[in-house]
């Protein structure tokens, strides 16, 4: 039995471990800026009571996610192929999608100011932030011009080992509440107008949106040309394995980032302020515990770092391959790929010194009401694959209510 316990151990992880990557990546590129800030304004203005709104924004999106993951396995090609099958003029979803992707880059451009000035705030000399902007972006395009992913996705699964060990210390510091957390799960309060506008920020916000589309791309990466039933059923647990320990960790981080805005500020009666200060200020509180304050600012620096990462990798690959399918040129799409980073980086390092926070609010509501469309044509492509690919009755309920949601809860944060 000693033997076999071990053994039998080893061939589940040996299992559960083959296709770990695209989850947890999809995870660590959703925990962004907007993970970071707006949960920490969540948890210093409204304290636990939105905990069921990020429940449920998070069962949607692991459904979604869980749609494009069978699509993938089943049929071999990523979720953008699929697309293009909509009916309607011809290839129109994905050049939508790829223009809303190249637009995004101004909304992601927020968190990499977020991150340029916390590095700006860890070196010991003084670093103006554009400069510190442009250090991130050639770093990240020197890691994304090698095009490799299995180097690409131990960066990013390494990357998160380190932050789920600094997020554990700085849990060691904080105080949490089973009774609060409790009524914030399970007794929401729908007729107050305030969190109903705070539950569509979550929306917008928490774990992206278009951007589950690229775990398409990741996923096809790691089975390469295996697809089809057989290997559907041998190996799906495997990728929901990875799927939903992904999406565990983007819960956690959540969880953590509003816990210090409830236990730091909103305890003290302090409510959110200005938002890129607020990560350095906290720092301050996590002092209680050995180099608290320095684990809590590097931690959030490298979430920063990785997302901006995964951000630009994922649309970079999803724009490329729509520019090779839909756009006549001879150019390789190893090549389009690395063109599209630089780009990207260039859209971010431009943003250094002319952006604005009012663009940014208006592509994130363009980007959230697309995402909701998204999953009815997902629920459409579902329906098409063979039945034993296709989703439960209980994804396309989950489905058919966030997809409706959506779009409604852009327009009201829009309106805000």
């Amino acid at each position: 039995m000693p033997d076999t316990l071990p053994a039998m151990l080893r061939a589940w992880y040996s299992e559960r471990a083959r296709f770990l990557g695209p989850g947890l990546i999809l995870a660590m590129s959703s925990a962004g800026w907007v993970g970071i800030l707006v949960f920490l304004s969540l948890g210093a203005n409204m304290g636990y009571a939105l905990l069921w709104s990020i429940a449920g924004v998070l069962i949607y999106k692991y459904t979604f996610a869980a749609g494009i993951a069978r699509y993938t396995v089943s049929q071999g090609e990523n979720i953008y192929a699929g697309l293009q099958r909509i009916p309607g003029l011809r290839n129109w979803e994905v050049l939508f999608i790829g223009a809303i992707y190249v637009v995004e880059i101004v909304y992601h451009a927020g968190g990499a100011l977020v991150a340029a000035n916390l590095l700006a705030g860890m070196v010991p000399m003084r670093v103006p932030v554009q400069y510190a902007m442009i250090g991130i972006f050639v770093l990240i395009t020197l890691i994304l011009f090698q095009n490799s992913y299995p180097f690409f996705k131990r960066i990013m699964v390494g990357a998160g080992l380190v932050i789920i060990a600094g997020m554990c210390v700085n849990f060691l510091s904080l105080y949490i509440s089973p009774s609060e957390i409790a009524t914030g799960l399970f007794y929401p309060a729908f007729g107050n107008e305030d969190h109903l506008y705070y539950a569509g920020v979550i929306m917008c916000s928490l774990g992206t949106g278009l951007s589950l589309l690229c775990s398409s791309m990741w996923l096809q990466k790691q089975i390469g040309d295996n697809h089809g039933e057989t290997f559907f059923r041998d190996h799906m647990k495997s990728v929901y394995f990875d799927l939903r320990l992904g999406f565990a960790i983007l819960a956690l981080l959540s969880f953590f980032y509003l816990t210090i805005g409830f236990v730091v500020l909103n305890e003290h009666g302090m409510p959110a302020f200005e938002q890129d200060l607020m990560v350095s200020v906290i720092g301050h509180t996590m002092d209680v515990i050995p180099f608290g304050m320095t684990i809590f600012v590097a931690i959030s620096f490298l979430t920063l770092f990785i997302y901006l990462i995964g951000a630009t990798d994922g649309r970079a690959r999803a724009v490329a391959w729509i520019l090779k399918q839909t756009v006549p040129t001879r150019v390789s799409e190893d090549w389009l790929y690395r063109g599209v980073v630089v780009f990207f980086s260039l859209i971010f390092i431009t943003f250094a010194y002319y952006g604005s926070k009012y663009t940014i609010k208006d592509v994130l509501t363009l980007s959230v009401f697309m995402f909701g469309l998204v999953g009815f044509m997902l629920i459409w492509l579902d329906r098409r694959l063979p039945a034993y690919a296709r989703g439960s009755r209980l994804w396309y309920a989950i489905m058919l209510l966030g997809s409706a949601l959506f779009p409604v809860g852009a327009v009201f944060y829009g309106m805000m």
